[in-house]
């Protein structure tokens, strides 16, 4: 019996595990000070600029995660073995070329716009919005664009399916929380007057 090969199944499959989960934790820690209000960050274009790209930036962002839920998930879980290497493919690159940049841009906009509200820990509904953020992408978003980026199994569309669709669904239901309770709901001016009618503080 070969017990080298029983004791050292593939050198614990990730060797470089550690390291990453210290880039995960220094990417959380970090952008988690701007809901402590420990890191400020002034506007580096005007108010309507900085809005419209925090914007469309969101909206990108929600189209991929909405995209890639429904429908390369999908793919790599009932199509053969080539071509869901060939969705797995196109997923990298979307999350690597859309995802991944704005799930730094939209946040990092909208704790821009904050500044001129008195900061992020001064509007409740903007902090409510980045926590949840914040939630998804240590989740979702951070693991990820670690994972597709190393890009270790693209031979195999089907591995890591189950979780991943697990945290992508959840980071849907977050994405719509963000988008409609919170950034509509909350945020809007419309809503606020009848939100105060009703004794919900917005």
């Amino acid at each position: 019996m070969n017990t080298t090969t029983l004791a050292n199944p593939a050198i614990e499959k990730d060797p470089e595990r550690f390291f990453w989960w210290g880039v995960w934790t220094l990417i959380m820690a970090v952008s988690a000070l701007p809901m402590l209000g420990l890191l400020q960050i002034p506007r580096v274009f005007g108010y309507t600029t900085t809005l419209v790209i925090h914007e469309l930036s969101a909206f990108l962002y929600f189209g991929h995660t909405f995209f890639s839920n429904i429908w390369a998930l999908l793919i790599r879980k009932t199509q053969p073995t080539g071509v869901g290497v060939w969705a797995r493919a196109l997923l990298r690159k979307l999350c690597l070329g859309i995802t991944g940049p704005t799930a730094v841009i939209t946040p990092l906009f909208g704790v821009m716009l904050m500044e001129d509200w008195g900061g992020l820990t001064n509007v409740p509904w903007a902090w409510d919005a980045y926590f949840a953020f914040w939630l998804m992408a240590g989740f979702s978003v951070v693991p990820d664009v670690i994972r597709y980026g190393r890009n270790r199994n693209a031979a195999d569309p089907k591995h890591g399916l189950m979780s991943g669709g697990i945290r992508g669904m959840l980071a849907l239901v977050l994405t719509l929380y963000i988008l409609l309770y919170c950034m509509v709901a909350k945020g809007s001016l419309f809503a606020g007057p009848i939100l105060n009618a009703l004794g919900v503080t917005p």
